[in-house]
């Protein structure tokens, strides 16, 4: 004969656990943010965003990588990005992210490895990626200048 021992927690106690499940579950932190977790995915931690947006570029996705860019500067990026039409990446490296709370952005330095047809060996191009989002929503946007991008135009 089998003996079954009923364990029963308190309503109180399943309901402050289920509540404090909820709560761990719900939120999620990058760079020190806090940001209710979007059931449809729809927006990007200023982490993701980024890193992201990075290896679309590294990619040569620029299409895709311009739905990150600032609205204002989207047709600057796209002319920009031209110049690279012909490049392949071989490499990249991000910097850490320097957080400027005073003026609500975050700045990400990140070097990529390209060659060209035109030039049969690699150049570093840094990127300088300032980031920042409209009031407490997390739709982070990146506004770009690259360093080093005329040694790839000039050939």
């Amino acid at each position: 004969m089998t003996s079954t021992v009923a364990f029963r927690l308190p309503a109180r106690a399943l309901a402050l656990i289920g509540l404090s499940a909820l709560v761990l579950a719900s939120t999620g932190c990058a760079f020190g943010e806090f940001r209710p977790t979007d059931p449809f995915d729809r927006q990007l931690s200023l982490d993701q965003a980024q890193h992201r947006y990075t290896v679309l570029v590294r990619f040569s996705d620029f299409t895709r990588a311009r739905a990150f860019v600032a609205e204002d500067h989207r047709d600057a990026f796209a002319q920009r990005m031209k110049a690279l039409d012909e490049a392949r990446f071989t490499d990249y490296e991000s910097e850490s992210v320097e957080l400027d709370a005073e003026k609500e952005k975050a700045t990400v330095r990140v070097t990529y490895t390209i060659y060209t047809p035109a030039l049969p060996y690699e150049v570093e191009v840094a990127e300088i990626q300032e980031w920042s989002r409209d009031g407490i929503g997390n739709n982070w946007r990146v506004v770009s200048t690259f360093e080093g991008l005329q040694q790839i135009v000039a050939n």
